[in-house]
């Protein structure tokens, strides 16, 4: 993965009251942990951060965090959390975690379906079960997401995490046995169900 390079500054007022002024100027707060170092309050360019969060590596980047007004502060981070408003979904704050690019991290990354599965096309039902897996790496090799190759899947069958195939140095640790994809047959619905039942019903009545 490329270290993605992002500008902040540093914030020091804090409350609801900052931060909606903040907001109404384009930005949102954001606070930066970790690595046995006290937190640190941040304001960033809420446009800049939604571009970078949907172009890259979504809501789990790995970044070099540039504080602005304060060049000691700058860290390699991860984007742990970002939280958004709950109807309108613009971002409202974020949370970055310092790391240390020679040290293994864990984090989440999206799995990507890839294919037609044969099952679909015999007249099967694709259910997708599992969108993300968490895994240990170095930072610098998360990768932006991890194909699921599904053409050979038939009814029936399941696609596991046990399945996936991953970069070396990478170790998944969702559960392997848990299921990303499945193909089901088809299913009767009731309302054929009901009518086969009611042509039942006809016939039996006729026969009386």
């Amino acid at each position: 993965m490329e270290l993605q390079t992002f500008n902040v500054t540093s914030r020091k007022e804090a409350g609801k009251g900052p931060a909606r002024q903040q907001r109404m100027k384009g930005r949102i707060p954001g606070v930066l942990y970790g690595g046995e170092q006290p937190p640190v309050s941040l304001t960033l360019n809420a446009r800049d951060f939604e571009f970078l969060l949907q172009a890259h590596t979504g809501s789990h980047a790995v970044l070099q965090i540039v504080v602005e007004d304060d060049a000691s502060l700058s860290t390699p981070a991860l984007v742990k959390a970002v939280q958004r408003h709950p109807v309108k979904d613009s971002l409202m704050h974020a949370d970055f975690m310092r790391i240390s690019l020679d040290k293994r991290i864990h984090t989440s990354v999206p799995l990507e379906i890839k294919g037609q599965p044969k099952g679909v096309t015999d007249g099967g039902v694709l259910e997708h079960q599992l969108r993300a897996v968490d895994i240990e790496c170095l930072a610098l090799e998360v990768p932006e997401r991890i194909l699921v190759d599904v053409v050979a899947l038939k009814i029936g069958e399941s696609f596991h995490v046990a399945d996936l195939q991953v970069a070396e140095g990478i170790t998944v640790l969702t559960d392997g046995t848990r299921p990303v994809v499945s193909v089901h047959a088809p299913r009767v619905g009731k309302t054929t169900e009901s009518a086969d039942a009611g042509d039942a019903a006809a016939d039996a009545t006729k026969s009386e």
